[in-house]
């Protein structure tokens, strides 16, 4: 993946857009908080590898993009050889996904346009982005953006932060002006489709459609918002946008009252039973919880911030009074198979104790499937149920609590099952 350009580009439009402020912010920081992390070294991997194989299927149209992905397992990209799991749950899975979105768009007859391209922004000096991939049919033209992380999902539309509709995501609607602007001829007469897949995630697969009017506003908006930013006293706002923003670590809307519960004040009720009726507005309680997991929230992002730039200063030579760098443990391993199984089989330990088989996971049994073009019985992956409940948003789109079955009634079908098999096995 390319570095974006140092104004905005198109993973911090949308910051840029909420908080113009932001900009002089991190431009005032020390150079240092340019970190990375595992997690971004790992998708730059994957991004790599995806890259190469939209650059084969554009050279050769009848590519089968299955086989020659497990044929680069164990090939070098950016700083790590292709795994077989990240072949089977991440480079395979984002395959299927983009079959799929093909197929929602008038099939197979897409061409890869531009892989990895840099695209100019229009308006606004040295702005410019590296949009993942373009494919183009006769009536379409699809961006699609890959996201390998597992953590935070990424869709191309998400309920705007006030609950007033939908946004498309501006990181998808920034490339799509610059892709209009730096190769109009592939626009022309054709529809614009933004996309994510993001193989890790509960939604995989993301798209939406917009029209010429809703990128000619965006347009107008980054231009307002860049302008804005370069003034003195930018204004400054705090919300989701700040999650991977570095200059929140000397923000005064994050050092202020972000750690401050006693402003939300005192709330605790005075009796356990102080709890709202089922559909009736909550209680002063309710409120205070809301307000003040909101607030633990973002205390946890502002930490892992710090954190981060803490290494990094260190790492670089800086000094922070109270804190110094020291290595790395990491959990011990066997120094070598053959080795250690015969130093355990001279100690006295048997075969079976040595070498333990277990059986294949989820992943790997889709991927022997779909190479010998079979589909798996779903009544053999079962998700237990669960009497544990967890938190989620209201927006969340997971559904809300509903009377879960009976734990003895998944038993019983779990039960007739494996003796349904047993028998079968037995004939």
């Amino acid at each position: 993946m390319s570095d974006h350009s140092a104004v905005v580009g198109g993973s911090s439009a949308g910051r840029l857009l909420a908080c113009p402020g932001s900009h002089q912010a991190i431009a005032a920081l020390p150079p240092v908080v340019a970190i990375t992390s595992e997690y971004a070294e790992h998708g730059t991997a994957m991004h790599e590898v995806m890259a190469t194989l939209m650059r084969e299927r554009a050279v050769d149209t009848h590519c089968q993009m299955r086989r020659r992905a497990r044929a680069l397992v164990g090939q070098r990209f950016h700083d790590r050889d292709l795994s077989p799991e990240d072949c089977d749950t991440l480079i395979i899975p984002a395959i299927d996904a983009l079959e799929e979105l093909e197929r929602r768009y008038q099939g197979r007859r897409f061409r890869v346009a531009r892989v990895e391209a840099r695209l100019e922004f229009p308006g606004v000096a040295g702005a410019f982005g590296t949009i993942d991939l373009l494919l183009t049919n006769d009536e379409h033209v699809l961006h699609v953006d890959w996201k390998f992380g597992s953590g935070v999902g990424v869709r191309a539309v998400a309920p705007a932060p006030d609950g007033a509709g939908d946004l498309v995501n501006p990181q998808l609607l920034f490339y799509a002006v610059a892709g209009r602007a730096s190769l109009p001829a592939l626009y022309k007469s054709r529809a614009v489709v933004l996309a994510i897949i993001q193989p890790a995630a509960a939604e995989p697969l993301t798209e939406v459609q917009v029209d010429a009017a809703e990128l000619t506003h965006f347009k107008q908006d980054v231009a307002a918002a860049v302008e804005l930013a370069r003034q003195p006293n930018a204004p400054r706002s705090r919300g989701e946008h700040c999650r991977f923003a570095a200059c929140k670590v000397a923000c005064p809307l994050w050092t202020g009252p972000l750690l401050d519960f006693t402003s939300l004040g005192p709330r605790i009720p005075a009796e356990p039973a102080a709890l709202a009726p089922a559909n009736e507005q909550p209680t002063d309680y309710g409120v205070f919880l809301s307000a003040a997991k909101t607030l633990a929230d973002q205390a946890y992002l502002y930490k892992a911030e710090i954190d981060a730039q803490l290494h990094a200063y260190l790492t670089a030579g800086g000094v922070v009074p109270g804190w110094k760098l020291k290595p790395k443990v990491k959990q011990r391993q066997w120094v070598d198979d053959l080795v250690v199984s015969k130093a355990l089989y001279d100690l006295g330990f048997k075969i079976d104790e040595i070498w333990q088989k277990k059986l294949l996971t989820f992943a790997r049994a889709e991927a022997i499937a779909r190479a010998r073009a079979v589909k798996i019985p779903d009544n053999l992956r079962v998700v237990p149920p669960s009497t544990e409940t967890t938190i989620a948003r209201e927006d969340d789109p997971a559904a809300s609590l509903a009377t879960p079955v009976a734990p003895e009634a998944f038993a019983a079908a779990l039960n007739t099952l494996i003796d349904n098999r047993k028998q079968e096995t037995l004939k």
